[in-house]
């Protein structure tokens, strides 16, 4: 290997007509490439003395500009240091490292793997609803970047489509910005150690708009709306959904080992996370009439309370998700109900009960050592509740109706 003086003006007159290496013996381990086609590329070697091996480091081409011959020699300090922290690596080695680090999608499904197994003591397992939206807005918005290193993603071009997300769609940008924070967050975990890229987010989260109901549509054309369903089942989920005020998803996941027909009380699973254990609910008398007709047409191959036509194998499972209506979508009869509970005169507490709602500290310390509403008190105020639905639909006792449909 010739040797000469790294100079600039030395440098700048070497041509060779085969690539050769040169080396200047005043800077030790700083090599020269200069190629047949004039290319002139500075490297430095240093011995790593943790893997008894060479490192060579490529820093860059010389430019003939400026005084670069200076700027390589002073390279050589930052190269010894970078090799014995152990940031030189071979293509090898840089390839086995690199396989450890997890794309956008591992980084992901690494996060809902621990949440759909997540222990008691740390909150349980996601909801099935959460679970499904959470892997819905991954496909919908973020495969583009799915399989992306987690330290190379282009973190510029997500933020960029969250931006423009919240102004078009924000409930979505919402779910995107949970979903992007988790999966960083298990990123770093995975890596035990901070990401070299921000986390794309929202600066502030966007205001979602409250459900907006049109009251000024008549409720008896509601009623009547629903009463021409065809599927008894879903026309009675329909209705129990409205004289309850219960989340939809809590009355679907029903089965008639949570129903006491009898005593006229549910043992229902609120759907909520904070709330662990099942509710006794007592409903009111239209209700447990609703309740008794869904007996008399249950289907004897499954055991949900209102189950689905449809079966796929040898399973029946429960009914899917309500559509819209015309005139009324299936949220809105709960904010119906809500509106009918103004004019009874009871306690917030009941009313949240009935529902399925988390209590607070206050309410549930008022509920005293058993920690539950009486059944009697529930059955007043639901049946108060069901004489202001009624009246309000211009309805005839729901019994009487069940009764004449039962008949027909």
């Amino acid at each position: 290997m010739p040797q000469i003086k790294f100079t600039d003006t030395t440098v700048a007159k070497l041509k060779t007509d085969t690539t050769t290496w040169y080396s200047d013996a005043t800077a030790k381990g700083l090599r020269l490439c200069v190629t047949a086609g004039g290319v002139k590329t500075w490297y430095c070697n240093k011995w790593d003395p943790k893997t008894q091996k060479v490192r060579q480091v490529k820093l860059a081409q010389w430019a003939s500009k400026g005084t670069h011959s200076a700027w390589a020699k002073d390279q050589i300090g930052k190269v010894v240091l970078d090799v014995k922290e152990g940031r030189v690596k071979t293509k090898a080695e840089m390839t086995v490292a690199r396989a450890g680090i997890p794309t956008l999608r591992e980084a992901f499904d690494k996060e809902m793997g621990f949440r759909r197994t997540r222990p008691a003591s740390l909150g349980g397992a996601i909801h099935a609803r959460t679970d499904d939206s959470y892997c819905r807005a991954f496909d919908k918005y973020l495969a583009t970047w799915a399989d992306d290193k987690m330290d190379e993603i282009d973190t510029a071009a997500i933020q960029r489509m969250l931006d423009d997300l919240v102004n078009e769609k924000p409930f979505a940008a919402h779910k995107v910005n949970v979903v992007l924070g988790i999966t960083f967050k298990r990123a770093e975990r995975m890596l035990n150690k901070p990401l070299p890229t921000l986390t794309p987010k929202l600066a502030t989260l966007p205001k979602m708009q409250q459900r907006e109901i049109d009251f000024t549509i008549p409720w008896s054309k509601r009623w009547a709306e629903i009463q021409a369903i065809e599927n008894e089942h879903i026309r009675l989920l329909w209705q129990i959904r409205w004289f309850t005020g219960q989340r939809e998803e809590m009355l679907r996941a029903l089965k008639w080992s949570d129903i006491d027909l009898e005593a006229g009380t549910v043992m229902a699973t609120t759907g909520q996370k904070k709330v662990k254990e099942k509710r006794l609910i007592a409903v009111a008398d239209p209700v447990k009439g609703w309740f008794r007709r869904l007996w008399e047409i249950r289907f004897d191959d499954c055991d949900w309370v209102f189950p689905s036509r449809r079966r796929i194998g040898d399973l029946r499972g429960p009914l899917d998700r309500l559509d819209r209506l015309a005139l009324t979508a299936p949220g809105d009869v709960r904010h119906l109900w809500d509106e009918a509970t103004h004019d009874v005169d009871t306690r917030e507490m009941v009313l949240r009960w009935l529902t399925g709602h988390t209590l607070d500290g206050a309410e549930t310390k008022s509920l005293g050592f058993y920690g539950t509403v009486p059944v009697e008190r529930q059955r007043k105020v639901a049946n108060e509740i069901a004489r202001v639905i009624e009246r309000r639909c211009e309805a005839s006792p729901a019994n009487v109706v069940e009764m004449g449909r039962a008949r027909a």
